[in-house]
């Protein structure tokens, strides 16, 4: 039973050792200023198109395009 609770201990301890290592890692890259640049980038472009998806011109799109295809379907 000790040689049992060793490895778990030991296995804990491993885990946790990489945790640490991985946060750290983590961490540095979202420090990155060429990685925030990026984020920042991605964010604009998706409220870019979360916009555009949004407008009623869209809605209106998605609409007659939905009812084409049940037409279709029903045919």
């Amino acid at each position: 039973m000790a040689v049992k609770a060793d490895k778990a201990a030991t296995l804990l301890k491993n885990g946790g050792d990489k945790l640490k290592a991985g946060s750290a890692k983590l961490y540095a890259l979202a420090k990155d200023p060429e990685v925030q640049a990026k984020a920042a980038k991605l964010l604009q472009e998706g409220k870019r198109m979360y916009r555009a998806a949004t407008t009623p011109e869209a809605k209106q799109a998605y609409r007659q395009a939905a009812e084409f295809i049940n037409k279709s379907r029903k045919k």
